[in-house]
């Protein structure tokens, strides 16, 4: 059996997954959805929880039931928030693990270079590659620009060009992965995700001091819908010491 519970924290929603009986109480998960967020994991959290995991999926602030102004910039922010509050209620880093979804799979490559000490990571379909000039750059922003809404509102493609060039600059964890151990974080990807391709996560996996974990998912696009294969991998891989 699970316990669901809903909350707020600095105005971020966060829904959470207690088992009855917890078994891996040294390791909470949290989840990272992607942009705007249409695939929030409910699933994987649950199945999880019913293991024996307490896990949170969050909303990041403006998107879903999380109210206020979206920022590509200010999810950085939320997720340290969110860290914060569970480190309040007895988590410290290390029993912590990201799950990250898409876009969401790049802020935990970031949230796990200033963090270190997380405990795993794994990244479901991640974006990787920020674009190196300025034509990718461009490319970039109509596309994600092109789903922006009605899921989020009041984000102009001008926010989103501002954002994307910071986070460049600035939060850009593919500079920062040489210094993190790869053993700790699992990529799950597609063969047919035409959105992120896998190429780059089939790159970036042997770019950290260790070698990350990498499973091709054959017939499978960027939405990963062989959801009890998920299901297995991540219980597989967070289970492990």
């Amino acid at each position: 059996m699970v316990t669901l519970e809903e909350t707020k924290v600095d105005g971020l929603y966060l829904r959470q997954y207690f088992p009855t009986r917890p078994i891996f109480t040294q390791n909470k998960v949290l989840f990272l959805h992607g942009y705007p967020g249409s695939q929030k994991n409910y699933d994987i959290a649950e199945h999880l929880a019913l293991k024996g995991f307490e896990c949170t999926v969050m909303h990041y602030r403006g998107a879903w039931q999380s109210p206020g102004r979206y920022s590509l910039v200010a999810i950085y922010q939320d997720v340290e928030t969110v860290l914060n509050f569970l480190k309040s209620k007895g988590s410290d880093h290390k029993s912590i693990s990201l799950v990250g979804a898409s876009w969401g799979g790049f802020v935990a490559l970031e949230i796990f270079a200033k963090n270190p000490n997380l405990r795993k990571v794994v990244l479901l379909a991640p974006f990787i590659n920020i674009g190196s000039d300025e034509k990718a750059l461009q490319t970039g922003v109509r596309f994600l620009y092109s789903i922006t809404k009605p899921a989020i509102q009041n984000y102009e493609k001008e926010d989103l060009e501002k954002d994307l060039r910071t986070i460049a600059e600035m939060y850009n964890p593919l500079k920062k992965l040489s210094d993190l151990e790869g053993r700790k974080v699992l990529i799950i990807h597609g063969e047919k995700d035409t959105i992120c391709p896998i190429e780059y996560s089939v790159k970036v996996k042997s770019l950290f001091k260790t070698p990350a974990r990498l499973y091709r998912l054959e017939d499978q696009d960027h939405f990963l819908h062989t959801r009890e294969t998920l299901f297995d991998f991540c219980f597989s891989f967070l289970k492990e010491e």
